[in-house]
This record gives structure tokens, C-alpha cells and sequence, in this order.
């Protein structure tokens, strides 16, 4: 597929502007294939590793060089499982952004989905040393147009994220606001932070960070993509700054129903 050619037609009639209609579909088809193949790319890359490490552990166990035991048993189920998450997350990155097969979306209580999801989590956060502050007075009448099921899956990646990367002993704070008809909710970390010229990355697919926060701890390197999808998807965007508090501050905003 070639799509660098450009038609050179420097008349002002239509004709011209026939040309110039092409060359921007060309130039849009372009990138379009240029982003395809980094996907292509990035996802072979992001495979080749685990697969690596489980041909490696399963020719060393044939050959005799290392037992077989409930240890080398366990390592292979990890990467099994690593592999596992990766195939489900892209397949699930695809069904928000293609919209196949999804649920009908309606009014939905966004802080008592949010409790619902804390609660999941008291038990990890608390064994990792995190406390987590969240308030949510004032918040029951607060409607957004949302699916309750994606809606959990955007407060599980979020908070999956922080007990990915926060440090122990360490915080998390879960606040929020209202602006005419939006709301806005933030969740800040204590750290590590994330540099400066990371932020605008951090939802790009299988973008990892240099540094504390990009530790092989058994992500994806999709779960903050899949946010990301969710959030436009009803209409709201997410963003990355520095918190606060020392580490990172993710702010998602949704429209809010009258």
C-alpha cells in the first residue's frame, strides 16, 4: 500500500480543489497506515518477551537442566497469565473502540460505582500499605450516561494502577468536583511521580514510563489505553498531571445529566 503519492494540480478552480481533497484522504490514509504498523509492531514486541521466557523455562525443564517442581510450575502459569491479560486487554481495547456488542448505556450513580469498586480493594491496598481518603458527601444525586460495567472496569484499571506503582507506606486520594454540567474526579497518589514529558503518553497503548513507575509488575501496558477509550466513550476525557501529594494525578471528567 502506497499512500505518500500527491497529485500537483496549481489551478484555483475545481479541479484544484478536487486535488487538494485528495491529497489531504492520502495524507490522512498515510498516517493511519503509519499507526497501523506501529501497532503491529509494538504488540509483537510486547509478546516476544513472555514467549521468550516461557520457550526458554520449557527447554530447560526437557533437557533436565531445571526440575520440575511446583516453583518452575509456578513461573511458567505466570507468564501464561501475563500472556493471558495481554490477548484479553487488546480484545477488550478493541470491543470499546469498535463498540461491538456493547451494553445500552444509561444514568449511573458514578461515586457508588466507584465505592463498589473500593471495597474490592480495601484488602490489597491495605496489605500494600495504602490508605485510601475518599469523600463522597454531596455526590448521590450525581448522574452521568454510562454503561455500570465499564464504568467498574475504568475505577478497577485507575486504582490496579496506583497498587501497581505507589510506593509503601503511601496514599491514595480520591476527590471530586462539580463545573456547570461536568464532573470531575481526581485521583492523586503520593508517588513515585512521572515526568514531566511522560504525562500526555501515559494512556497510549503499551506506553511504559523509564524509571519507578514503569517496573515489570505484571500490566498489560494497556489498562490506562482502555481508561482512556471508556472515558471518550461517554463523552469525557482523562488526563495525567502531577499531584498534589508528590506522585500522580489522574482527573477523569464526564458530562453530568440534568
Amino acid at each position: 500500500r502506497r499512500f505518500e503519492t500527491r497529485i500537483e494540480l496549481p489551478h484555483q478552480d475545481e479541479l484544484g480543489q478536487l486535488a487538494a481533497d485528495f491529497n489531504a484522504m492520502a495524507q490522512a490514509l498515510e498516517k493511519h497506515e503509519e499507526m497501523r504498523r506501529q501497532w503491529v509492531a509494538d504488540i509483537s514486541h510486547e509478546l516476544r518477551t513472555p514467549l521468550a521466557i516461557l520457550r526458554g523455562e520449557i527447554e530447560a525443564m526437557l533437557d533436565g537442566i531445571v526440575q520440575i517442581t511446583r516453583e518452575s510450575l509456578d513461573s511458567l502459569h505466570a507468564e501464561v497469565m501475563h500472556l493471558s491479560r495481554i490477548v484479553h486487554d487488546l480484545h477488550d481495547l478493541t470491543l470499546i473502540e469498535s463498540r461491538t456488542s456493547e451494553p445500552e448505556e444509561g444514568p449511573e450513580a458514578p461515586w457508588e460505582v466507584l465505592e463498589e469498586t473500593l471495597r474490592s480493594f480495601q484488602g490489597p491496598f491495605s496489605e500494600q500499605g495504602i490508605a485510601i481518603e475518599a469523600n463522597g458527601e454531596g455526590m448521590n444525586r450525581v448522574r452521568i450516561k454510562a454503561d455500570r460495567g465499564r464504568l467498574k472496569q475504568l475505577f478497577t484499571n485507575l486504582l490496579e494502577n496506583t497498587l501497581r506503582y505507589a510506593q509503601s507506606p503511601g496514599v491514595l486520594k480520591i476527590s471530586w468536583q462539580l463545573a456547570g454540567n461536568r464532573l470531575f474526579l481526581h485521583f492523586d497518589d503520593s508517588g513515585p511521580g512521572v515526568p514531566e514529558d511522560s504525562l500526555d503518553r501515559l494512556f497510549d497503548r503499551l506506553y511504559r514510563v523509564d524509571g519507578s513507575r514503569s517496573r515489570v509488575l505484571g500490566g498489560s501496558g494497556l489498562g490506562l489505553a482502555i481508561c482512556r477509550s471508556i472515558v471518550e466513550r461517554f463523552g469525557g476525557r482523562i488526563e495525567a498531571s502531577h499531584a498534589p501529594i508528590g506522585g500522580l494525578r489522574i482527573t477523569v471528567m464526564f458530562p453530568v445529566l440534568s
